[in-house]
């Protein structure tokens, strides 16, 4: 299974969505995050990870034979224990390399055929001009979003393309505004979860950041195909 995650304005919290849902994927079925964000990758930096594997060695793992190819050998590991496969800083390079993967009959239309597997797209911010191939095969598109008036616009442009596309497009919403129900009669799409906002200091951190879990818990439950028995225990630990 392909999930793509993605925002079209600002940073509403894109990454932090994608390490959460990884982490929660439901059990029995193995899921690994890959950088795909247009702007280039941040985790290798942020994390103090090595340049390989990488984005760059998986796409050049797929010649001469795209079907030979396990993403497990292109990830390193987040603090956490979390799989990554990190992508170079160059927004250039990630580009093209997210362009070899997801070719006609390319690894990541193999991964979206593959019920076993789960692969947590972090594409960053879109630009719905030129929407990458990578987000139009996913099997399910994950818009981040604030329910902020100045948003609508922008989305609208955005699901429309997406769904011309042929993307199973749905919203998650990030901080207080319209509800989900006029979310969804606006844009016409379906709102797949709401995330609490979640200071990281404070008293209530700790507990804010379980709230946050559990949320996105229901997220990987509602889009997951795998039995709903699933998240670790000790979830917020795997993922703050």
């Amino acid at each position: 299974m392909l999930v793509a995650v993605a925002s079209v304005k600002g940073a509403p919290g894109v990454t932090r969505l994608a390490m959460t849902l990884t982490a929660l994927w439901p059990h029995g079925v193995s899921a690994t995050l890959v950088e795909a964000d247009a702007a280039g990758g941040t985790l290798a930096g942020r994390f103090g990870l090595a340049s390989s594997p990488s984005l760059t060695t998986l796409a050049a793992a797929m010649f001469p034979l795209a079907q030979d190819v396990r993403i497990g050998e292109h990830t390193q590991q987040l603090p956490s224990g979390l799989p990554v496969v990190v992508a170079p800083a160059d927004p250039a390079s990630v580009r093209a390399t997210v362009a070899d993967l997801a070719a006609a009959g390319g690894l990541l239309e193999q991964v979206s055929a593959d019920l076993e597997t789960a692969v947590i797209l972090d594409c960053g911010r879109l630009d719905v001009r030129r929407l990458s191939r990578a987000v139009s095969i996913a099997d399910e598109v994950l818009l981040v979003v604030r329910p902020v008036p100045e948003e609508i616009g922008l989305l609208d442009v955005a699901i429309k393309s997406l769904q011309t596309a042929g993307s199973r497009v749905r919203l998650v919403l990030r901080g207080a505004g319209y509800t989900a129900g006029e979310m969804s009669r606006t844009l016409g799409v379906e709102v797949a979860g709401i995330l609490p906002e979640a200071p990281e200091t404070g008293l209530l951190a700790r507990s804010r950041r379980n709230a946050y879990a559990r949320s996105v818990q229901r997220i990987a439950l509602c889009i997951g195909r795998a039995r709903p028995s699933a998240a670790p225990a000790a979830v917020s630990e795997a993922v703050a």
